[in-house]
């Protein structure tokens, strides 16, 4: 739920219409085209779906960094709350041994 959310996120700045994309697509592509696919259509197909697939990623560790955050919150909670409890004190009256 937190992954899609990031992702939501972050996919406005992954656009065609940034230079830091196009050119990353760019780079990707030519890799890809000197690492032995010859068709251009493909090669730039396959650097969307890295793109794609790096935001995803991305997404993926911003959500589990959500959740140690959340995690880090609920045990300072319980931290205070541990030390607000009062000691239980002995048992008053006179009763058996």
């Amino acid at each position: 739920m937190r992954e899609q959310f990031h992702s939501n996120i972050l996919t406005p700045s992954v656009s065609l219409f940034e230079e830091a994309t196009r050119a990353r697509l760019a780079k990707l592509t030519s890799y890809f085209m000197a690492h032995g696919i010859a068709d251009p259509a493909l090669a730039a197909h396959k650097a969307i779906v890295a793109v794609g697939l790096k935001v995803r990623q991305q997404a993926t560790i911003m959500a589990f960094s959500d959740t140690f955050y959340l995690l880090g919150v609920v045990l300072v909670v319980a931290l205070v709350a541990t030390l607000l409890l009062k000691k239980a004190g002995q048992l008053e009256g006179g009763g058996a041994h």
